[in-house]
Formats: structure tokens, C-alpha cells, sequence
């Protein structure tokens, strides 16, 4: 299932890159023309700081005033803390090695100070014990997963903690579609662990107007009602402001249905094994006619899910054609994931909801959105830059992932570099592309 990997070059986490880079031929016009500027060139993102629209702000602040909201402050912040910490639920596989290894130690510990010889009865004692212990020992070493049940009471303390960044997060991503096909119109989304419905005030961001059909989809009634409530203006007895807007607890089997943007957003981490992960992930390829994005929180484990997705879905020879159109400039294996030390995320700036106060804070998440489709020919696959920017007098260091796969380190200077390419550099923030070649 998933590409063989060489670790030959493993030896440096960034490559120096020695070979001069410029910017794109094709944009050099452009810029000699103040059609483009370095600090809004075509790879910048422009969403820096999100923050919730103010008409869902609002009906978020009726909801949580007619649920005393202090009485879930507290609750909230220990299940944010809570969701940033999960590890991924460990394989039936993983168990049985482990184990196996702890009953050959404790074993060999047990039947190496005996000093006779046991009989049938003896030794089925001492492995009933020697059992007893595995499993004690196990219990302590292998991580107890949970899915999180989502009752009324958690949902209202997930809207507190997870609105603000969950929508953040999904501007900046929705940017990169908007900003790269600015003619792309969608007509239909569907969104898999729908949550609060996040997904849904991000895609009206930008495509109100366009989109004609929303399907959601979420296991709890709570979060259901509480994502319909939000978009009644927090009102029950107001009418839904969208005709299409169609709400399931759990996905249809029929795979007719195609919509143009898929979405599953902060929703694998509830799968039990990488099995179910991976069946969920054909389903919502079935169901995706032009994007597929998948979207975890930033940490290793989040990561790993999102690789996981991304590689299924690369080289699954039963799966449509499709390729990586964001943040990955190739389909190549992952350079992080051959790394495996630290995880491909990005950092995205929110304003809090203002419980107790307004702040602007920041969160880390991995991502990635599947194209369906070859690769375009025209395609300039520039390299993203994959950590914060080391900004220095007279120069800049950027850490890129290339088109060919690989992590690069350039140091762009005033002495080595034109004044565009230099100023671009200068100009770009973590998660940006880079139009040089």
C-alpha cells in the first residue's frame, strides 16, 4: 500500500542548496510592472490573522449566554488540552509484539529461578501468573484510546475551545484553492465529521454565492442541532438559510453522489485502527469530483494520519488518478515523514471568541488537499516553505520542500541574489510558496 522508502539521505534534515535559484521567467514581467509587489506575490497567502464571521460570532454568543458559558470555561480548556495531546489508537499488531516481548521477559525471569523440575499443574500455575502480569504490565505501556462522546454539554465546550482555530485553519486552506483558481466556482460541498460546521462558514468565505448543495455529516445528534442552531442565528425557531443543507449522522453507502469539494476536517482521530481510517478515506474519494482535503491538528500523530491519507489515495492503483495540489509541490514520498522526527505542519493566527477576552493566538495543523486529475503540464510546483523564515540583516534563510521531493536550505543575501528574488524571500511567512525556480 504505501512506497518503499530509502533513507540514504537521511543524514541532514535540509540539503544546502548550493544550485542558484531566481524567480519564476514567467512572473519576471510582472514584476518589472508593479503588477506584482514582493510582499503580495502570487504565493503569499493573505489570510494571516482569522477571525469567526460576525454573524456567526454573533448566534455563538447568544447560544453560549443562554447556556451560562463560564460554567464550561474551565471544562473547555482541559478538552482543547485534551484533543492536542492524543496519540493515535495503537494496532491489534503493535499489542501482540509488545506483548510478546513482555511475556518472553517475564517468563525467562519466572522459570530461571526455579530449581526443579514442575509438573503439568505447576507450570500451568506459574502461566496463569506469568499471564496475569503481561496484562498488568501491558495495561501501563500501551496508550488507552478513546473516541470523544460528544454530548450536549462537551459540544458546547468544543464550540468555546475549537471554533475560532478550526475556522481559521480552514480559511487559510480554502485561500490556497481560491488564490491559485480564482475562476473556480463550486457548486457542491460535503463535509465528513461536520463538527460545529466550520467546514461550512469557511466554504461560504469564499464561494457563498456558488455553492448550491451542503451534506454534512457527524455521529452526534448534539453536534448536529448545535451546527444548525449556529446557522439559525441561535435562534430555533428561525429558518435555515440554505435550501440544500442536508445533515446525516452517518456516510450514505451509495457512491453515485459526487460533490466538488470534500472535507474532513479534525475527524480520523475518532477512527479506532488505520484500517477503518483508510476505508473512510476511499468512501470520501469515491465522493469527491475535484478536491479532497484532509485536515488534523499539527502534532506527530496528526501528521501521521495525514501522510497516511495522502499516500493511500497517491498510490492506491484501485483509486481515480489525482495528485497533490497543496501543501506538497510533488507526489513524491513526504521528506518529513522519511525525517520522522518532526511533523509537516503550519501555524495559523486566530482571534478567540472573546470568553473571557478577545486574543490573538496561534495554532499548528497538518494538511493536505488531493486534486483529482493529472497534474497540469503548466503547473509551476514551487517550493513551499515548510518552517518560519530566519530573517537577518541583509539576509534571509528559507527552508523549502522542492518539487523533486527533497528539503532545501537557501540563504538568500543582498550580495548573491537580484533585488526581487531577495525581497520575495524576505517577504514570504511559513506555509507560503516561493514562485522561484
Amino acid at each position: 500500500m504505501f512506497r518503499k522508502i530509502r533513507y540514504s539521505h537521511l543524514s541532514a534534515v535540509y540539503a544546502n542548496f548550493s544550485t542558484r535559484v531566481e524567480i519564476d521567467a514567467s512572473l519576471r514581467e510582472n514584476f518589472e510592472k508593479n503588477e506584482f509587489k514582493p510582499r503580495s506575490h502570487p504565493g503569499r497567502s493573505q489570510v494571516k490573522v482569522a477571525a469567526i464571521p460576525p454573524d456567526i460570532q454573533k448566534s455563538i454568543k447568544i447560544i453560549l449566554q443562554d447556556s451560562e458559558a463560564k460554567s464550561f470555561q474551565e471544562d473547555s480548556v482541559k478538552l482543547n488540552n485534551y484533543i492536542h495531546s492524543r496519540l493515535l489508537p495503537p494496532e491489534d499488531d503493535e499489542i501482540r509484539v509488545k506483548a510478546a516481548k513482555i511475556h518472553n521477559n517475564v517468563s525467562n525471569k519466572v522459570f530461571s529461578k526455579m530449581d526443579k523440575e514442575l509438573s503439568q499443574e505447576e507450570i500451568e500455575t506459574q502461566n496463569r501468573k506469568i499471564n496475569t502480569t503481561v496484562f498488568n504490565i501491558l495495561k501501563k505501556n500501551v496508550y488507552r484510546w478513546g473516541n470523544i462522546s460528544y454530548d450536549k454539554p462537551t459540544c458546547l465546550q468544543y464550540l468555546m475551545a475549537r471554533a475560532a482555530p478550526e475556522y481559521a485553519i480552514l480559511v487559510r486552506i480554502l485561500d490556497e484553492i481560491k488564490r491559485r483558481l480564482p475562476d473556480y466556482k463550486p457548486r457542491s460541498f460535503f463535509d465528513f465529521g461536520s463538527g460545529l460546521g466550520t467546514g461550512t462558514w469557511a466554504v461560504n468565505t469564499y464561494w457563498k454565492d456558488d455553492i448550491f448543495e451542503y451534506f454534512t455529516v457527524d455521529t452526534s445528534v448534539h453536534m448536529n442541532d448545535l451546527a444548525r442552531l449556529i446557522l439559525c442565528h441561535g435562534r430555533d425557531n428561525v429558518e435555515m438559510p440554505f435550501k440544500a443543507y442536508f445533515q446525516r449522522q452517518f456516510l450514505p453507502a451509495s457512491t453515485d453522489l459526487k460533490y466538488n469539494i470534500v472535507l474532513s476536517a479534525f475527524t480520523l482521530f475518532e477512527m479506532p485502527s488505520m484500517k477503518t481510517r483508510l476505508e473512510t478515506i476511499q468512501k470520501l474519494w469515491n465522493k469527491t469530483e475535484d478536491f479532497l482535503i484532509i485536515v488534523e491538528h499539527g502534532s506527530n500523530a496528526g501528521f501521521r494520519i495525514v501522510n497516511e491519507a495522502r499516500e493511500f489515495v497517491l498510490n492506491s492503483k484501485q483509486n481515480d488518478k489525482g495528485y497533490a495540489f497543496a501543501p506538497c509541490p510533488n507526489d513524491n514520498v513526504c521528506p518529513r515523514y522519511l525525517e520522522q522526527q518532526t511533523p509537516c505542519n503550519f501555524l495559523m493566527k486566530y482571534e478567540t471568541l472573546g470568553f473571557p477576552k478577545t486574543e490573538v493566538v496561534a495554532d499548528l495543523f497538518s494538511y493536505i488537499i488531493l486534486r483529482k486529475g493529472d497534474r497540469p503540464h503548466d503547473d509551476p510546483q514551487w517550493p513551499r516553505i515548510v518552517r518560519a523564515p530566519i530573517v537577518r540583516s541583509g539576509h534571509t534563510i528559507c527552508r523549502l520542500c522542492t518539487n523533486k521531493g527533497e528539503l532545501k536550505e537557501i540563504i538568500f543575501s543582498k550580495g548573491k541574489y537580484d533585488q526581487t528574488t531577495y525581497r520575495c524571500a524576505r517577504s514570504s511567512n511559513w506555509g507560503d510558496l516561493l514562485p522561484v525556480k
